[in-house]
């Protein structure tokens, strides 16, 4: 079990983007807004916000109490960067986004993904390239002889987790997502991650769905679709002399999201969210147990 403790993505670590971020006009404190105009605020938070009373003017949508301004969502640009998988960043064929840690990243997960291939191209100042890998989004699950890989229809894995991106502080980051028609990514996370243990065979994946459903006098049922989230509940076996370390590191996650990798090389297994409970149990002097139920994003 991998754990990738996310860096902030925020306009320091930001360096550019093929997205443009002209959803809406940017708001200015000298124009007058109608009730239901759109605004978008480019510095730090990067949102649309959307007028709520008319004759609107001067009221600064990031510092308002809901008076003046809602809060609509993130930028198309800035949607893979904000904790709401569900809500995509979509551009036509390709996004190109360039990241720059002043800390060491050595992994990255892409959440929510419609791609046919993910590049990643990591450059040093000082020794050039020195990651250069382009990931096939085809998926193979359920292929099973040749008459499946021929005729069955291509279907595309949505996410991606990488932790073998070489250490480096301070180095560009290049994220190419491509596809043939809309590329779309949910969020993009990256970071360092912390090895927890072994994940144990007999681990349970299912989904939380806040879809509505009601029934009126007459039976008849309404259902409104709505999001869901993963949920997965996993046993680790670990070393009894690590069993400090990964209460210490979860502890520290108890508030902030990360990505969970339960496998290598299966992207199935694959959430970002947090935990919603941890127990640790001393098997006995070598060997113990960590049971983990994880719930992901939105």
């Amino acid at each position: 079990m991998k754990i990738i403790r996310p860096v902030t993505i925020d306009d320091a670590v930001f360096q550019s983007s093929d997205v443009p971020e002209n959803d809406y006009a940017a708001w200015a404190g000298g124009t007058t807004y109608a009730d239901g105009d759109r605004v978008i605020v480019t510095t730090g938070y990067h949102k649309i916000y959307e007028s709520q009373q008319a004759a609107n003017t001067g009221n600064d949508p990031t510092t308002d109490d809901g008076t003046w301004w809602l809060e609509v969502s993130s930028t198309n640009r800035w949607k893979m960067f904000d904790a709401i998988v569900q809500d995509q960043t979509v551009q036509a064929t390709q996004i190109v986004t360039t990241l720059q840690s002043p800390t060491v990243v050595n992994s990255m997960a892409f959440l929510n993904v419609a791609a046919t291939t993910i590049e990643v191209t990591v450059t040093d100042a000082v020794e050039g390239v020195v990651y250069d890998e382009t990931f096939n989004m085809t998926s193979y699950s359920g292929i099973q002889d040749w008459y499946a890989y021929f005729f069955e229809p291509i279907i595309r894995k949505d996410q991606l987790a990488i932790t073998d991106l070489p250490p480096y502080a301070n180095a560009s980051i290049e994220v190419t997502i491509n596809a043939n028609a809309d590329a779309k990514i949910g969020a993009l996370v990256m970071g360092q991650f912390a090895d927890l243990g072994l994940s144990q065979h007999g681990a349970s994946l299912s989904i939380i769905d806040y879809s509505t459903k009601t029934t009126d006098a007459q039976g008849r049922v309404t259902i409104t679709d709505g999001p869901y989230a993963d949920k997965m509940e996993v046993d680790v076996v670990l070393d009894t002399s690590q069993i400090g370390n990964a209460n210490s590191t979860l502890s520290s996650l108890r508030t902030t999201p990360a990505v969970w990798i339960a496998e290598d090389n299966n992207d199935d297994l694959v959430i970002y969210g947090y935990y919603r409970e941890f127990d640790i149990i001393l098997s006995n002097p070598t060997i113990s147990r960590l049971s983990l139920e994880i719930e992901g994003l939105v």
